[in-house]
């Protein structure tokens, strides 16, 4: 393959092919004329065929057809007798015939070959092609079926989760319901909650949600059109558990302002302000103001064990809530997490 590629490089320069011609020639000439004396009679073309073949090698058809010419003609000059001259009889013509079938010959045969090796060059470089190809084909269905594996484990994955939410929330009402229909009107309203926050999270390829559309997608049914309820805050996002449990809060919070709170007069507001420190510490508060007078429960359910006990553990952090006279509220301490905590489930 070297002795080719040496070839090739040659050929590609028609400087170096013809001067390896000229070379060949008059190399082959000066070894002819000095080994004259020694060499059989009757062999004019003996050192010039080799001068042929390597020209028609290395630099090709015409640089090769030319050296021919060239020691044709010395050789018919002055190692065909009568020597000196182009004399012509049936001797030289034989012999004439003779050098130019074998230089001919040669000459096809070598370009033959150069062509041949061509094509197989061709062909491995296409082969080589198409080997490359079917390995990034190979690589790309490998890859695909690695995120085709991925997606289905996250997917059964956030399904856990969501099914565990739902079962919490409906077997929770289900225990904590004075019937059978307020049962089922807590759970479908909670259940609603979760839908919307998964809309959001489904809106985000289910990375994060903003803590603003949480908040508005979860208190929108409970607006009444007078704007009562004020958001306040930077933006920063939540993790899928972190949105879902936030949108369960605000929608227990809500409910409750609703039948008992704020929400229940005209006059009554409630004030959602959050904060992030620079230590990545996260603080939320819920202020009801305006409302009827405020009476702590007789009866804890578990709605406030949602918002106090439960939903705290996705922000790493603790809740309370405060019943004081001017209204309720309520205080969510933690850290905001979007790569984490999306495992736990509520307790039942």
């Amino acid at each position: 393959m070297f002795v080719f590629e040496a070839a090739e490089r040659v050929r590609a320069s028609r400087f170096l092919g013809w001067g390896l011609a000229v070379l060949a020639f008059l190399v082959a000439l000066f070894i002819r004329f000095v080994f004259d004396h020694a060499l059989p009679v009757g062999f004019p073309y003996l050192t010039f065929f080799p001068a042929v073949i390597l020209t028609a090698f290395f630099a090709g058809s015409w640089p090769g057809a030319a050296c021919a010419l060239a020691s044709g003609l010395a050789a018919w000059y002055w190692f065909i007798p009568p020597f000196g001259a182009f004399s012509m009889d049936g001797s030289v013509v034989v012999a004439l015939l003779f050098y130019v079938c074998i230089v001919t010959v040669d000459i096809l045969l070598i370009e033959l070959m150069h062509r041949a090796m061509d094509g197989l060059k061709a062909e491995r470089a296409i082969s080589r092609g198409l080997l490359e190809r079917q390995r990034v084909i190979l690589d790309e269905a490998q890859e695909r079926e690695k995120r085709q594996r991925v997606l289905q484990r996250e997917l059964a994955h956030r399904m856990k989760n969501t099914l565990a939410m739902v079962q919490a929330v409906v077997g929770q009402s289900l225990r904590h319901a004075r019937s059978l229909e307020e049962a089922s009107d807590v759970a479908s309203a909670r259940i609603l909650a979760l839908g919307r926050s998964q809309d959001m999270l489904t809106e985000n390829n289910w990375q994060a949600a903003d803590i603003r559309d949480v908040a508005q997608g979860t208190l929108q049914p409970h607006e009444d059109g007078m704007r009562r309820i004020a958001l306040s805050g930077p933006a920063m996002d939540l993790n899928a558990m972190q949105s879902m449990g936030l949108s369960l809060t605000l929608h227990e919070l809500a409910t409750n302002a609703l039948k008992y709170g704020a929400l229940s007069v005209d006059g009554g507001r409630v004030a959602i302000d959050w904060t992030r420190r620079e230590n990545g510490a996260f603080e939320l508060v819920w202020r009801e103001s305006g409302g009827p007078a405020v009476e702590p429960p007789t009866r804890r359910g578990f709605g406030s064990r949602l918002v106090e006990r439960v939903v705290p553990g996705y922000f790493k952090g603790a809740a309370r809530i405060e019943y004081r006279a001017g209204g309720v509220v309520f205080t969510l301490d933690g850290v905001l997490d979007t790569a984490g905590h999306e495992g736990a489930t509520p307790a039942h």
